[in-house]
């Protein structure tokens, strides 16, 4: 009889843990008259016997729902804000510590359970009214999606409790809105945002960042396998919105580590990552992308294909480079919390928590304090959101295009120190706005007239940019411009007869970036996983020590559209390439070598002798 008792116990513990207290689907009243109902009407006492009811999916314009709702008279001048309630019975309000609560809102909503708000969903931070929209479009597939939040289920009383839900518009002309929403007892939920990881300015560190729910202790265990034995690192929160930051510190190179989250000893949550290689490594791979904002659930299919890529090809966990644009308003919580960080989006939040993600600024990012609240690099100057790091055989310089980079400024005296100082054999530039692309938004002269001699100056070979929602490469003095920024937003079409461009593609993509030794392979790759391009970038710098006394022995010029190369006393290799990194010519040294190139342009003639090598421009004209 006694284990009788004690299985019907554990069931009725099952029972109450799984309740449902909402299901989707159900019938809501509502108001959709566009009325100021100021707070009243989110507490059980008032009366709502006017307001219409019907079963969810409430909303209109998109044809799948069950009760369609009405925006008013005219179709220009649309309501921003719509009102849901329902009431509910809850016997024990103690049967679990947590609620989970999915909730479908297009575009943005606030939840409230017994009058004490506990949702906000894309949503700006301050006092809502009925005019205050939403923080970003909601659009696509992400209209179909569930939200979820699980929050403490303090807010119940026993007996009868009220659910209230305003959905707002993101402006007076949206084309429909959607409402639906799941409640059910859960267990608590710890992490507001889940474990993510950062490169730091060494690297022997990782730093890991995370954010709670609510104020509370935790360990970050972390070893060469699962059983976590290289170090236990007790995390207080940073700032009151209950950050925490841990950097693992003396990590041996280019070794795979295991790391485990746990909040006050329980809610673990775990990843892992693939430590910097030695900084005479000559061999690393790493990904590209940009513009994710709007749409999450296609930067989710763009975060799978990197995941997928990694796993089917053996490729080690190395770190995720994004140009810029991660949400559509960067100066309001609700676009982290539903477009980027969201729980339910799995494939970003498996990437971010085994790729350390190196993000530049972007316009949408707007003032940057959330942006820099979330990515807390060490290595940013003059606090603002330009900084540098190596990584292996290259330097990635992170530019900042909404900080002055004039000439004489601040940060373009930083970009000049920074590439001229480094001796890293490849140099890859990362900022929003291309100086060169394929239409939308126009070329940056900026980049075009302040940067580009730069970047020919110190031998920077590959910039990534965003800002136009396709891929496009343009070549410029041998200088690859790669526009990236397919990673979710709304696709624009590109003009591939803009200058300089060689590839242009309206697709979701990312970039896959192999260098090996001189060498460095570049693929564009569809969230589908086919192939947009790939190509070859030949590194075009003076690394060896001895390089200095090789230029004075050779010269190269260009003379009635021929290149003339004098190598006369020597006896080694000359290559001529194209601005693209193509070989075109290849001969002993020892006389004077001519070539005639098909095109006017930049080119670039390599001597190679054993170990030693020179590299020169030469610029034909006819």
């Amino acid at each position: 009889m006694k284990k009788l008792h004690l299985l019907f116990a554990l069931l009725s513990i099952h029972f109450l843990s799984a309740q449902v207290l909402v299901n989707s689907g159900t019938a809501w009243k509502y108001l959709d008259d566009g009325s100021d109902q100021g707070t009243a009407w989110r507490i059980a006492s008032y009366n709502d016997d006017s307001w219409a009811s019907g079963n969810a999916q409430l909303g209109y314009g998109d044809g799948d729902e069950n009760t369609v709702i009405s925006y008013g008279s005219s179709s220009s001048n649309k309501h921003i804000c719509y009102y849901f309630r329902k009431t509910f019975n809850v016997s024990d309000p103690t049967a679990n510590s947590g609620l989970k609560i999915s909730l479908l809102r297009d575009d943005g909503a606030v939840v409230y359970i017994n009058g004490q708000e506990v949702v906000r969903s894309n949503m700006p931070s301050g006092t809502i009214t009925y005019t205050t929209l939403a923080a970003s479009t909601v659009a696509g597939s992400d209209e179909d999606v569930f939200n979820i939040y699980n929050v403490p289920s303090s807010a119940l009383i026993s007996g009868q409790n009220l659910i209230a839900v305003e959905v707002h518009q993101r402006s007076h002309s949206s084309s429909d809105v959607s409402f639906d929403l799941k409640l059910e007892f859960a267990a608590i939920e710890y992490y507001q945002k889940q474990p993510y990881l950062l490169l730091t300015d060494s690297g022997d560190q990782m730093k890991i960042c995370w954010q709670l729910n609510s104020t509370m202790p935790c360990t970050v265990d972390y070893g060469t396998d699962t059983n976590y034995t290289s170090g236990s690192i007790d995390s207080n929160e940073t700032d009151s919105s209950h950050i925490h930051e841990v950097v693992l510190d003396g990590l041996s190179p280019d070794e795979t580590y295991y790391y485990r989250v746990t909040v006050d000893g329980e809610g673990a949550m775990t990843g892992s990552f693939q430590s910097a290689p030695d900084g005479n490594a000559q061999s690393i791979t790493f990904f590209a992308y940009g513009d994710n904002r709007t749409y999450p659930s296609s930067h989710n299919f763009v975060a799978q294909r990197i995941l997928s890529d990694i796993n089917d090809n053996g490729l080690k966990h190395t770190f995720i480079l994004n140009s810029g644009d991660l949400v559509s308003d960067g100066d309001t919580e609700g676009s982290w919390e539903s477009e980027f960080f969201a729980t339910q989006y799995g494939n970003i939040r498996e990437l971010m928590a085994n790729l350390p993600y190196m993000a530049a600024v972007g316009n949408h990012e707007g003032q940057g304090i959330l942006f820099s609240k979330y990515f807390p690099y060490p290595m940013y100057q003059n606090g603002r959101y330009y900084y540098s790091f190596d990584y292996g055989p290259a330097h990635f310089t992170v530019i900042d295009q909404f900080t002055s980079y004039a000439q004489g400024s601040t940060q373009y005296n930083w970009i000049v120190n920074d590439l001229s100082t480094s001796d890293k054999p490849w140099k890859i530039c990362i900022f929003h706005e291309p100086g060169w692309s394929a239409g939308g938004h126009s070329n940056s002269y900026m980049v075009q007239n302040t940067l580009q001699p730069l970047l020919v100056q110190y031998n920077v070979r590959v910039v990534l940019t965003g800002h136009n929602h396709y891929y496009a490469r343009a070549v410029v003095d041998g200088i690859h411009h790669i526009t990236t920024g397919g990673g979710g937003a709304p696709l624009y079409s590109p003009n591939s007869s803009y200058p300089n461009i060689v590839k242009v593609s309206q697709s979701h993509h990312y970039c896959k970036l192999e260098i090996d030794g001189d060498n460095l392979h570049i693929s564009a790759i569809k969230d589908n996983g086919s192939l947009i391009e790939e190509f070859d970038v030949q590194a075009l710098s003076m690394d060896d020590p001895e390089s200095d006394a090789l230029d004075h022995s050779w010269f190269v010029y260009a003379r009635e559209g021929k290149i003339i190369v004098n190598t006369t006393d020597l006896s080694g290799q000359v290559e001529i390439y194209d601005d693209i990194g193509r070989k075109l010519f290849s001969a002993q040294a020892g006389a004077a070598l001519e070539f005639s190139p098909a095109n006017t342009g930049m080119y670039f003639v390599r001597y190679i002798e054993g170990e030693r090598k020179s590299i020169k421009k030469v610029l034909n004209l006819q």
